[in-house]
């Protein structure tokens, strides 16, 4: 019976233990709620401060954003006033400097006017005693027309001594030319003249040896044949030089061309003729020289 007791006893314990234990959870579970209750509550009151919060940071940097284009604005309209400003002041100061500029100017032209008053006057005295011009300007445009003609003869002067001078340098290298060709006619005919002297002595020698040895006919004959050889040789080169210098030259026929009387005459013409261009070349040159200094 005993133990029945203590076994109520301790069960009933426990049970109170276990309701104690129960109301004690269920106090912990309101606590814990209204805890949870406070804590949404806060966290909507931190919401609603937050998104509050949010919306004037929203506003504050919109405001900062217009003032600071405000202000961009205003230093843009600043910078834009303060160079018109300098633009202003230098404009100004160009003008000052061009109006003393022209003030200097004005005083200059004021000297000149004065010093061409005189030129004036002497212009007016100069049509009160000539009828030949009415206004000073006429006098004037006279001296600018004729200033003008002046330049162009000084021009024209200029261009006719460098033509000048371009005909004298022109005219000395054609006066070289025929002075080379001179030179080589001139050889050319003293070698003909030495070889027409050795004829003319060989032709007078052989008709001295013709007359004074008829019997030594084979030697005679020899230095005629001889005689006719020098006298052909100087006859073909005179055909020669006047084929190459003359057009047209008459040719002689063979019984001509073998006669040594008709190839000696022909070379004697030779030589004259060659006597003569060289006597017209140099009066040529003598008369170029004259026109050149008359030139000059």
């Amino acid at each position: 019976m005993a133990v029945s007791v203590d076994n109520v006893s301790a069960a009933t314990r426990l049970r109170r233990e276990m309701m104690e234990v129960q109301s004690g959870l269920e106090q912990k579970r309101n606590e814990y709620r209204e805890r949870m209750d406070r804590v949404k509550s806060r966290e909507a009151q931190l919401l609603r401060k937050r998104e509050d919060l949010q919306e004037k940071l929203v506003k504050f940097y919109k405001f900062i954003q217009e003032n600071e284009i405000k202000k961009n604005r205003a230093e843009k309209k600043a910078q834009l006033e303060f160079r018109a400003k300098e633009e202003k002041h230098q404009q100004i100061k160009m003008l000052i400097e061009d109006a003393k500029r022209l003030e200097g100017e004005k005083q200059d032209i004021k000297v000149q006017l004065a010093k061409y008053m005189k030129y004036q006057k002497y212009l007016e005295d100069v049509l009160s005693y000539n009828e030949e011009y009415q206004d000073p300007n006429d006098i004037i445009t006279r001296h600018c027309t004729l200033d003008a003609n002046n330049k162009e003869l000084q021009e024209r002067k200029k261009w006719l001594e460098e033509e000048s001078e371009a005909q004298r340098i022109s005219l000395q290298k054609k006066k070289k030319s025929k002075e080379d060709e001179i030179l080589e006619f001139t050889n050319q005919l003293s070698k003909l003249q030495d070889v027409l002297e050795q004829t003319h002595k060989a032709t007078v020698q052989a008709q001295d040896d013709i007359e004074s040895n008829v019997e030594n006919k084979c030697n005679t004959t020899k230095t005629i044949g001889q005689i006719r050889m020098a006298t052909q040789n100087l006859y073909d080169r005179c055909m020669e030089v006047n084929k190459q210098h003359k057009k047209g030259v008459k040719l002689a026929t063979d019984e001509q061309s073998g006669d040594i009387l008709f190839q000696l005459h022909f070379v004697g013409d030779c030589l004259s003729d060659y006597i003569y261009i060289l006597d017209k070349e140099r009066e040529r040159q003598r008369a170029a020289r004259m026109a050149a200094a008359a030139a000059q």
